[in-house]
């Protein structure tokens, strides 16, 4: 193949590797929470609180412990606040995504990047 044919190639190639990122970063805006369910208590001195997790199908997988990590998104009935959890949210459902790491302890503990609560 003769190098102006190879170079031909390259604009399409490129195309191709940018089609493909737009794609995934598109399906990574529309990831599902990780955790979601019910706070069912609150930690004031860590400033947790406990979500009784509900797998899809409604599959309970057990509590966990949630905080906040410091630039967190939080959002309460379709606003984005900046104050702090607290025990008015027991009894509230909760959808949880994180940053990937959670503490192997009874319960789990983990910190979440976005909390929207209902």
């Amino acid at each position: 193949m003769s190098i102006v044919r190879r170079l031909s190639l390259l604009p399409v190639l490129l195309f191709l590797l940018t089609l493909g990122c737009a794609e995934q970063s598109e399906e990574q805006g529309k990831e599902k929470p990780h955790v979601r369910g019910i706070i069912t208590d609150y930690e004031e001195e860590r400033g947790q609180v406990l979500i009784e997790n509900k797998e899809d199908g409604g599959v309970e997988s057990g509590p966990i412990w949630i905080s906040l990590s410091k630039n967190a998104e939080l959002i309460i009935e379709g606003e984005t606040v900046t104050v702090s959890l607290d025990e008015t949210l027991v009894g509230r459902s909760a959808e949880v995504w994180i940053n990937g790491v959670i503490a192997q302890s009874y319960p789990p503990q983990t910190t979440a990047v976005k909390m929207v609560i209902h």
